[in-house]
């Protein structure tokens, strides 16, 4: 949902495109933290697997964070 990857930089992320910045259910929301950790760590593997022109190191430092942004306030919840 944060990524646009019909733009000349796809590895950077816009959470203000993600629905729900509120949430209103925390279930869904303890998923998407669990997504940014499982994607943060697919940046830093395909980083030194993959040639793609792809700015992963990136992609992965903003997965993770968003998840230390989302994970104290799911935790309140």
């Amino acid at each position: 949902m944060a990524a646009n990857y019909h733009t000349h930089k796809p590895h950077i992320l816009d959470f203000s495109q993600y629905p729900g910045e509120t949430p209103s259910d925390v279930e869904i929301e303890e998923y998407a933290l669990g997504s940014h950790l499982f994607w943060g760590l697919w940046g830093i593997i395909s980083e030194h697997v993959n040639d793609i022109d792809f700015d992963y190191k990136e992609y992965a430092r903003q997965r993770f964070q968003q998840y230390w942004l989302m994970k104290p306030v799911l935790q309140r919840s």
